[in-house]
């Protein structure tokens, strides 16, 4: 299943996004929110994505997309 890593989507419209398409498409995902917060950020996204960027899509513990 995938799991879809994304940030506060109030703050983050990029994240907001794909959580809309799959959503509506009746795709099967787990939500991970990570949200943002004072210099720790880099340093948790990095755990889920090599960009440590958000959104992040992983299946089977490999990056789909990021």
């Amino acid at each position: 299943m995938y799991q879809l890593h994304i940030a506060n989507k109030n703050y983050s419209s990029w994240s907001l996004r794909p959580w809309v398409l799959m959503t509506e498409l009746d795709i099967p995902f787990t939500e991970q929110l990570t949200p943002f917060s004072a210099g720790a950020v880099q340093t948790a996204f990095k755990a889920f994505s090599p960009t440590a960027k958000v959104p992040c899509l992983v299946d089977d513990n490999q990056v789909v997309w990021d």
